[in-house]
């Protein structure tokens, strides 16, 4: 049965009639407006309108217009009113967009909704001259694109940018209305992408924004607008295609509009915030440092002008990069008062913000890591447990507090053998990987905390089950990540290191030539100003300096230094990790051909156990090398300097807050030095350093035996007294430590954020 199409004169009746009623209800009750029979007899009308029809009769067109005009009004007015509460209504946009096309064919504009009068004037103006004069064009495509943003219509949008091109081949590119005719056109598209995500005329805009920005004639300010125009349509190209070009171009392009010196009240808050965006992230992208300082001068007078959570949030983050490029304190220290505060401007306006505890979590245990003052250990405890818990499942930043939360137990667990503390870091990486829709990127990060806290448990008595199990996540998380991605090179540092400890364990040749092949893919892939590219030199001379040492080959040794060297070029002289570096240098040049007794290798032990920045595991090793070095040489003088101050350190490996099983499990290696230290002492013909030599080791059993944290807890339950004065003499034996805190290994770089999630 054909369907037969709806009579006009009927129609509009029958759509009058449901007007009226609205008009003269109080209530403003859309839904008789809205309903199926209304909407079928208004496109019926808007047909008829278009197209009228010579044989059928039907009511007069400008009271159809009229009629149209006032009710796709109301019913957008309605949908507006609507979204505030119930969200976007699907014909939003449709119904201003049929208001305005009825509007047009009004003979009496003042019968109009009084917003579409002027739209409407301008249309049958331009219709009656033909479209011949493109200022009016111009002026009519501007006027469109505003009604387009104030009322959300995608198709005033798509006119705008249509009788922008129009107006534009009106003139020739030598007149001088063309710059702004082009930029208006560029500002059209701008919109389209911003709004709809349509990329189709980006090319073609930003050619024509680029070469009408040296031509147009206007004051600085309107200047400084197009500009930020054309920036705004590179970074949407580069976010669309991902090319580097575009993000640099409106790096430059945006930089002229921020002075060097802190900015003038005119300057607007959003250039600063802009540029100091674009700069990070082009950082973000390259891993190059040189964009940190200039964003974080930004940041800094952002927060100086406005000092919103967000600003001191975002000023945070990037003095974190900042130090993980230079290991500055300063710029440690101020990371972490800039979380504070940010979380402090969250409570004192009820809007608490666990993100922000996050990273003060994270920066408290690089703290730890850096100085080893366990007070900022416990407090990352603390604070990443709080953040974790104001969190539901759901949130969108839990994956990344729990990676916090597990790199700072795991830190604890290292630096004092917590089977507690592993055990709570291994829950907290499951829960983490159980989590749905977690990223790839979240889901390596969260493997990669399972791999190092596994590798914890098996260092500590070797497991090959444990050491397969951390290789396999290490390998999984680096697959995890697609060609290209700026970590993926990164995470095969630790990728290496479980391959070697199986290497040292077994004397697995596959895992050592698999060791190799890692490293050498990833130098070539990872960037040289990547801040983990000592770390990966360092891992890749180690595992070449025991396949030399299994089956000499100089070429690997020297080629060993050769990337300790690049390595230590990439660390500022006090970084932590340098004297480790220093020790794996100068073990590798020892065991070059001839090499027995180096003068070089004896000068890198030397170095790194004088580094106080590093870790007493590494300096003690580096001394007793320097030591043994010394013997060997005949210097015996050096040899008892060197000495001394290994046996110096033994305190700090019985941390007074270990418990007795924990001490003598970083005291077993060293079991034996104090015998050695006290016979170069006599064979340097130096009787008072041998005796020195024997009571400072006295001094470490004292602190093994009576300082255990367990055994004081019960003798302070009993005789208070006597446990604050055996802390008191603990005090005075341990008076003569230089540095505090601990590392498990001292022949690789510990993980550093590559393993552990970065806020």
């Amino acid at each position: 049965m054909t369907e037969v199409a709806p009579d006009p004169q009927e129609a509009y009746d029958a759509a009058l009639a449901v007007w009226q009623r609205f008009a003269q209800d109080e209530t403003e009750d859309t839904a008789p407006l809205t309903s199926p029979g209304m909407t079928q007899r208004l496109e019926c009308l808007s047909q008829w309108l278009l197209e009228p029809s010579p044989t059928v009769p039907g009511p007069p067109r400008g009271q159809v217009a009229y009629l149209l005009a006032w009710a796709h009004w109301a019913r957008w007015l309605g949908a507006s009113r609507a979204e505030e509460t119930a969200g976007p209504k699907s014909g939003h946009a449709e119904e201003i967009d049929r208001a305005l096309a009825a509007s047009w064919w009004l003979r009496d504009l003042d019968l109009a909704p009084e917003p579409l009068r002027p739209l409407a004037g301008l249309f049958q103006e331009l219709v009656a001259e033909d479209w011949a004069d493109p200022e009016r064009v111009q002026d009519y495509a501007g006027l469109m694109l505003d009604f387009a943003r104030r009322t959300g219509s995608r198709n005033a949008l798509y006119e705008a940018a249509r009788r922008c091109r129009q107006a534009l081949g009106l003139v020739e590119e030598a007149d001088e209305r063309w710059p702004v005719i082009a930029s208006n056109l560029a500002a059209a598209v701008l919109a389209l992408a911003q709004e709809t995500g349509d990329h189709d005329d980006l090319d073609e805009a930003i050619l024509l924004a680029g070469r009408a920005l040296g031509r147009l004639d206007v004051p600085p300010d309107e200047l400084a607008h197009f500009t930020v125009q054309l920036a705004r349509l590179l970074l949407i190209r580069h976010d669309a295609s991902g090319e580097q070009a575009d993000l640099d171009e409106a790096i430059e392009m945006f930089s002229p509009l921020v002075p060097r010196e802190p900015a003038p009240a005119q300057v607007d808050d959003t250039a600063l915030h802009v540029l100091a965006s674009l700069l990070r992230l082009r950082y973000e992208l390259t891993s190059d440092p040189v964009d940190l300082p200039r964003a974080i001068e930004l940041q800094e007078q952002l927060v100086a002008r406005r000092g919103e959570q967000d600003d001191h949030y975002v000023l945070a983050q990037l003095l974190s990069r900042h130090f993980s490029h230079t290991a500055s304190v300063e710029a440690l220290d101020r990371s972490i008062h800039h979380y504070e505060q940010a979380w402090t401007i969250g409570e004192t306006h009820g809007t608490p913000w666990p993100p922000a505890l996050n990273g003060r979590a994270w920066m408290l245990n690089r703290r730890f890591e850096h100085t080893g003052d366990s007070h900022d250990r416990d407090a990352a405890i603390l604070t990443a447990r709080q953040a974790v818990s104001l969190m539901p499942d759901d949130d969108p930043a839990l994956p990344s507090a729990l990676g916090i939360f597990s790199a700072a137990l795991h830190s604890r667990a290292r630096a004092t053998g917590s089977m507690p503390d592993l055990s709570e870091g291994m829950a907290v990486v499951d829960r983490a990987l159980s989590l749905q829709g977690v990223a790839p990127t979240d889901r390596a990060i969260h493997l990669l905390n399972k791999a190092a806290l596994v590798t914890l448990r098996y260092r500590s008595g070797w497991r090959a089950a444990d050491n397969e199990l951390a290789i396999a996540l290490w390998r999984e998380a680096v697959d995890l990540l697609p060609p290209g991605h700026p970590k993926k090179s990164a995470y095969s540092i630790n990728l290496i290191a479980g391959l070697m400890d199986r290497v040292r364990h077994t004397n697995d040749d596959e895992a050592l030539d698999e060791a190799l092949n890692v490293g050498t893919v990833a130098l070539e892939e990872l960037p040289a100003e990547h801040p983990h590219r000592a770390g990966l030199c360092s891992n890749h001379a180690i595992t070449l300096s025991l396949s030399a040492l299994r089956s000499p080959d100089d070429e690997k040794l020297r080629n060993a230094v050769t990337l300790l060297d690049e390595a230590l070029s990439l660390l500022p002289a006090d970084h932590p990790t340098v004297a480790l570096l220093l020790v794996n240098r100068g073990t590798a040049r020892a065991a070059l051909s001839g090499a027995d007794v180096s003068a070089e290798a004896g000068q890198d032990w030397g170095a790194a156990a004088r580094l106080e920045s590093a870790p007493p595991s590494v300096r003690i090793t580096a001394a007793v090398q320097w030591a043994r070095n010394a013997v060997a040489r005949g210097e015996d003088r050096t040899a008892v300097t060197a000495y001394t101050l290994a046996v110096g350190h033994l305190t700090n490996l019985a941390d007074p807050g270990l418990e007795r099983g924990d001490k003598e499990l970083h005291l077993l290696e060293w079991r034996n030095l104090t015998a050695e230290a006290t016979e170069a002492a006599l064979a340097a013909d130096d009787p008072d350093s041998a005796l020195a030599l024997l009571d400072s080791g006295r001094c470490v059993q004292w602190n093994a035996r009576l300082q255990s944290a367990d055994e004081l807890a019960r003798l302070a339950e009993v005789r208070p007294d006597l446990a604050a004065s055996v802390q008191r003499l603990t005090a005075l034996f341990a008076a003569q430590d230089t540095t505090d805190g601990l590392l498990p290994t001292v022949d690789l770089p510990e993980p550093d954020d590559t393993s552990l999630h970065t806020p």
